[in-house]
């Protein structure tokens, strides 16, 4: 799915919110549809439940008619309801406790590279991948979302219900983490 902008995502919510568009509504859903089912998946680790959690939530987002209008960002709306929606699925399934979701340890799809350029990078990719995975579950989260998905910290805040001081510090934390772990690499 080619990449729309943000006032083409707004255009085409008002359209499934207000006419009941179906055409607006696939696009969305083409559109949204990899990058909230690999944030599902990072939390769940499960394809049938990354893959259903995804549909339930844009079936949602059909259903909500008019009041999808009143969605300010769709896409924090979005991640945050998949979130809601996996550590939901998880609890209900029992393999988590509350306190053991928040301790997750999210592992990463990393995008870094464009697929030409993983070809000839792949020992320097496999050694980032590895240095993001061994970072503490928020850490990778935060750094995901805003490194790798382009969110912004008021998103990433919102999207994990913690301060935008929180996002910051997670964000500091992976950081110096990522440097140190890589700092033998590169004789920094």
């Amino acid at each position: 799915m080619k990449k729309i902008d943000e006032c083409e995502v707004r255009l085409l919510q008002l359209n499934v919110a207000h006419h009941r568009d179906e055409h607006a509504y696939k696009k969305l859903f083409l559109f949204y549809h990899p990058t909230l089912y690999r944030f599902a998946y990072s939390i769940c680790k499960s394809n049938e439940a990354a893959e259903e959690i995804v549909s339930d939530v844009m079936v949602k987002i059909w259903t909500m008619k008019s009041d999808l209008a009143a969605i300010t960002n769709l896409r924090v709306y979005l991640f945050k309801a998949i979130r809601n929606a996996t550590f939901n699925y998880l609890a209900r399934n029992q393999k988590y406790s509350s306190t053991q979701i928040e301790q997750l340890n999210i592992e990463l799809d990393s995008n870094l590279y464009q697929p030409e350029e993983a070809a000839l990078k792949k020992e320097l990719a496999q050694k980032v991948t590895a240095a993001v995975q061994s970072l503490p579950p928020k850490c990778q989260m935060v750094y995901k979302l805003v490194r790798e998905d382009g969110f912004t910290y008021r998103e990433v805040a919102a999207i994990m219900d913690i301060s935008e001081k929180t996002v910051d510090r997670h964000l500091n934390i992976a950081l110096h983490k990522l440097m140190e772990h890589m700092r033998c690499y590169f004789k920094v």
